[in-house]
């Protein structure tokens, strides 16, 4: 495949989830919807194991890692459909790019000797400025969205969390654990977390499920969850983290204009602001991986 195209692919699929989860919750609530495209995603998630021949490791580290994964595909998945009822597509995209700088502060928490330096604490000074002007752009609106933002800020964290979680773990492991068997293992380990929250959380689905949450799940399930995936780390592997991290800079951008333009979601000023600043604080988050890339790009062009 292409990098060039598996580069474009991560970036819209990236961009287009936070709509699909929102599309998804259309005529589904919220547990079904995230536990159908889970459930789903698992299937598949199996299929392509047998179908690739990779090894489904069993021992005692493979499954500590399977569970850190699985904090995040419960947790923070059912915390992100839960908000998506209350918050604009673009919006949760711009919070859920957030996840560098929360992933920042959990490895400086966990790995001792990863410490904050002017950049880090810039880019976190930004973020909390930035956040502090989303939340105070909804004040005046209602409620229920400072509260789904408060609780998709949880999902994000939850997700960080658990990123790092995977990465302590696998570091005390000389067995590397392949990204497939990674997602099959935490998908098969939170299945069960959305059976217990379908059966105290939720009923029957509707009698009349619409076109538009049954093509959403599909979408998530495959794209969202299975192939933007195996793009993703296929892109760690070809290019590097640098270069990938950058995705952050642009999904959020393209969320927020397919938000505006497809479901004419409207945010106020305040917001708008938050959101500039919050981007501002990516940018300044991934100053490293520009500064590592450019000469790359200038390699790249032609000479005349």
């Amino acid at each position: 495949m292409p990098v060039a195209l598996a580069y474009l692919g991560v970036v819209l699929i990236w961009s287009t989830t936070p709509l699909g989860i929102r599309y998804s919750v259309d005529s589904l609530d919220f547990v079904q919807a995230a536990a159908l495209r889970m459930w789903l995603s698992l299937a598949l998630c199996v299929v392509l194991l047998k179908l690739m021949g990779i090894r489904f490791p069993l021992h005692r580290f493979a499954w500590f890692s399977y569970g850190a994964g699985a904090l995040g595909v419960l947790g923070a998945m059912l915390c992100t459909y839960w908000a998506a009822r209350y918050i604009p597509s673009g919006l949760m995209a711009v919070l859920w790019g957030l996840s560098p700088v929360f992933v920042m502060l959990f490895s400086t928490w966990m790995f001792a000797e990863r410490a904050f330096n002017v950049t880090k604490l810039l880019s976190l000074s930004l973020a909390i400025m930035g956040l502090a002007l989303v939340f105070s752009g909804q004040l005046d609106i209602a409620f229920a969205m400072v509260l789904g933002l408060a609780v998709l800020l949880v999902g994000v964290s939850l997700h960080a969390y658990s990123s790092v979680l995977i990465q302590k773990v696998q570091s005390q492991d000389v067995l590397e654990v392949h990204p497939l068997a990674q997602t099959t293992g935490a998908l098969l380990l939170a299945a069960p977390g959305y059976g217990l929250a379908w059966l105290f959380m939720s009923g029957p689905i509707p009698d009349s499920v619409s076109a538009k949450s049954m093509w959403a799940v599909l979408y998530l399930a495959t794209m969202g969850s299975v192939v933007g995936f195996m793009a993703y780390f296929y892109l760690l592997k070809k290019l590097g983290a640098a270069p990938v991290s950058l995705t952050t800079l642009i999904t959020p951008v393209l969320a927020l204009m397919l938000g505006a333009f497809i479901e004419g979601e409207r945010l106020p000023i305040e917001t708008w602001l938050g959101a500039l600043v919050i981007m501002a604080a990516l940018f300044v988050y991934n100053l490293q991986s520009l500064k590592k890339l450019l000469p790359r790009v200038r390699a790249a062009l032609p000479r005349f």
